[in-house]
């Protein structure tokens, strides 16, 4: 009896799962039929097991090429979990202390002020001289506007890393560093602060450290020849129409850029990583699982523990959240770590990492602008349904 009720319930369950992975089928689905969407990929896993792995559309609808699960997409902002792990493996390494100043690695930052009102441009001094820590956590006083940015073009930017940092390194602070939270450019300082602390380029770090370690053969900051053909094009939906606004023949992806990021800040190909959403996984099941003993050849549990945890004390990310280190933090009533999750914009690129349902949820779009159809959202209480 015990048993035929227990094969009833898994019954029960099977099909309520198969009926929420159908709604989101029916989602993505039906917005590329409706054509506001170009093509996107989803993932779930649980248990660490893929239960749900789809791809809806097309990478290049002129051409009527449908998207397929291992097509390259811009990743963006997700770049910057990736950029604390590389400061993270510095530190274990002993080369560099995330509680030191940037200046100590950094010294065009010697001489930083901090605005005290901007509109004037009256500034002061530094109360506390902002540390790796800080950048890490976007609390160094950094942020990703403001009239000295746009003015130093830091949304165009097409010059060489040194030159950002040169020019970022000039401008006041926002605010006192560790006194508030502002998503900022941040983890580009970082990722020059890599190539500074290592001796090698950013991407050529990333990939000898992380990605081939982990088998993330499809991720790199452009794609090289040999993978262009599963690179996906890129739309704007504006005005009711998808308009294409990356020609795969052309795209800026296709080559290393002059200036690497190491957050994502810029919409361009040297706006960060692009990569493929079952690499993606494979990182997102490294983060799941930080604390098993067989996962510490890339880096350690502990350094893992302190990247997914609340490291912005009493202080809220965007007023909604806590923030880790590169990756934001859903904590549970007794203060651990519920939930990390990231975006990245303009494409719609999104991932979490549940700790209490050992879940693993992946988005990736080839579709601006950033919130379009509010599929993000969607997607993740669709899951939540299951």
């Amino acid at each position: 009896m015990k048993y035929y009720l227990l094969t009833i319930l898994l019954l029960v369950q099977y099909f309520v799962a198969a009926q929420n992975f159908c709604a989101i089928d029916s989602f993505f689905s039906e917005k590329v039929v409706e054509k506001q969407l170009a093509g996107a990929i989803t993932l779930v896993a649980r248990g660490g097991e893929i239960r749900h792995f789809r791809s809806y559309g097309y990478m290049d609808i002129e051409q009527s090429v449908p998207i397929e699960k291992n097509a390259i997409i811009p990743i963006a902002s997700m770049t910057k979990l990736m950029t604390s792990i590389g400061i993270l493996i510095l530190q274990e390494e002993g080369k560099l202390n995330i509680d030191e100043p940037v200046e100590n690695y950094l010294p065009q930052f010697r001489h930083l002020k901090v605005y005290i009102k901007p509109e004037t441009l009256e500034t002061e001094e530094l109360a506390v001289k902002p540390t790796v820590r800080h950048l890490l956590n976007h609390t160094a006083g950094f942020t990703y506007g403001g009239k000295n940015y746009d003015e130093a073009g830091f949304r165009e930017w097409d010059r060489p890393f040194p030159e950002f940092i040169d020019q970022i390194a000039a401008i006041p602070l926002a605010f006192q560093p560790g006194t508030n939270w502002r998503y900022s450019y941040s983890h580009d300082i970082l990722g020059y602060l890599i190539e500074k602390v290592s001796g090698v380029t950013l991407d050529r770090f990333l990939k000898e450290r992380l990605f081939i370690p982990l088998g993330m053969n499809d991720t790199d900051f452009y794609v090289p020849e040999e993978k262009q053909d599963r690179q996906s094009g890129l739309y704007l939906y504006q005005n009711g129409t998808l308009e294409k606004i990356d020609q795969m023949g052309s795209s800026a992806y296709r080559r290393l850029p002059v200036a690497l990021s190491g957050g994502g800040g810029w919409y361009d190909s040297y706006g960060g990583i692009v990569s493929t959403v079952f690499d993606f996984y494979v990182l997102a099941n490294r983060l799941l699982n930080y604390d098993n003993p067989e996962h510490t050849d890339i880096i350690s549990s502990n350094s893992l523990k302190m990247m997914i945890s609340n490291q912005i004390g009493e202080l809220m990310a965007s007023g909604r959240y806590k923030y880790g280190l590169g990756v934001g933090v859903i904590e549970g009533s007794d203060g651990e770590t519920k939930e990390i999750f990231w975006s990245g914009s303009p494409y719609n690129t999104y991932f979490w990492v549940n700790y209490e349902k050992r879940e693993i949820g992946i988005l990736f779009t080839n579709t601006a602008p950033y919130g379009h159809l509010n599929m993000m959202t969607k997607f993740k209480e669709m899951v939540d349904e299951i």
